[in-house]
């Protein structure tokens, strides 16, 4: 009956597998180009407005870290869900783990009077943030990794796919909303077109032209052709 009960409840009863650690975050779907931004105005301008695009996802600041370069670190938590885990036999026994997200946003003014935002997303086990591979260097460390069964139901939940899907839900958000204040996403600039290149020389202008042979004027024809830069080289 008491089994029956936790099954109704929605509990799973999953054997564990081998255990083996939780090494993920946002950077294995978004890589650093797409989870950063340019935001009008300085860093409390850009943190507040980071906080209330977070605040509606369901994730409050929680910690403000000053750094030496001055530039800031906030971070940003929540929940999304809690799994309950049921095993034994004989003793039935079941754990509940709550499946959440740490948001990790850098801001560094510039002298412009325009701050730059990086954010770094990872899932996290009762209110623990998972490890990572080669993390940004200003991630705080990871003192201790999140490990769990192999078949544990949670872990599908927890490959940083969700963080990502944050972040480019609220750097969307940014880009409808407010054009201009603090606060608002200045859009960046796309790289200027490369100029053509221009040709070298008029082939039929050098003064060896003339008395050429055909095979002398097919290769004056080829470095007048080529890149000035190139021809350079080639001198």
């Amino acid at each position: 009956m008491k089994i029956q009960a936790w099954a109704l409840a929605g509990m799973v009863i999953l054997g564990s597998g081998c255990i083996s650690s939780i090494r993920t975050s946002s950077r294995s779907f978004l890589d650093e180009k797409e989870s950063e931004a340019l935001l009008q105005g300085g860093t409390d301008d850009a943190a507040r407005r980071i906080s209330e695009l977070m605040s509606k996802r369901g994730f409050p600041v929680t910690e403000k870290q000053m750094r030496k370069d001055g530039s800031l670190v906030y971070v940003f938590k929540g929940q999304r869900t809690a799994l309950t885990t049921v095993s034994g036999s004989d003793i039935v026994s079941g754990s509940t783990n709550t499946v959440g997200s740490v948001f990790f946003v850098l801001l560094t003014p510039r002298e412009d009077g325009v701050t730059r935002m990086d954010v770094v997303g990872k899932p996290s086990m009762d209110g623990r943030a998972v490890c990572s591979d080669a993390p940004p260097a200003w991630v705080p460390s990871c003192d201790q990794n999140v490990v769990t069964g192999s078949l544990w139901h949670g872990r599908g939940q927890m490959t940083g796919k969700e963080e990502a899907e944050a972040i480019r839900g609220m750097l969307l958000e940014l880009e409808l909303g407010q054009t201009r204040g603090p606060g608002a996403l200045i859009s960046k600039p796309e790289a200027p077109p490369e100029a053509p290149s221009q040709p070298t020389c008029v082939a039929s202008e050098h003064p060896d032209w003339a008395a050429a042979s055909a095979v002398e004027k097919k290769k004056l024809l080829e470095l007048c052709r080529a890149p000035v830069t190139q021809a350079a080289d080639t001198n």
